[in-house]
């Protein structure tokens, strides 16, 4: 029985880092070919213990978008970004399956501006 929980772990890990360089590299490419006025990058996260669910993973159940470089933008503007991420219900549901519970976004400073709770954007309560 430890054994099998052992192996899903790594199996879930291998699915979080693949989705993660995905991303990330996405991410890059669009700054790079001027797609979009930030650099942003995306990384595991504590998360919100209040956000917790049944799939969340047990250490790190955020998402955390980062803003690496580019325009200065308002907060306004990062939580514009951080509600396009999160109306997309395919990516959601991703996230969710993942282990993740939590999509925080951070301001140029590193701040967080606001977090999402998942399972609340796909009514799973």
């Amino acid at each position: 029985m430890w054994w099998n929980r052992i192996i899903e772990w790594f199996t879930n890990n291998k699915e979080r880092n693949k989705f993660l360089n995905d991303f990330n590299k996405s991410a890059k490419q669009a700054f790079i070919m001027d797609v979009v006025p930030i650099f942003l990058k995306a990384e595991s996260s504590f998360g919100n213990n209040a956000f917790k669910h049944q799939f969340s993973s047990f250490l790190y159940h955020g998402l955390k978008i980062r803003t690496m470089t580019g325009a200065f933008l308002a907060d306004s503007d990062f939580i514009n970004i951080g509600d396009m991420l999160a109306s997309n219900p395919a990516l959601t549901r991703q996230l969710v399956t993942l282990g993740y519970d939590t999509l925080e976004i951070t301001n140029n400073a590193g701040k967080i501006v606001k977090q999402w709770q998942l399972t609340t954007l796909l009514a799973l309560q």
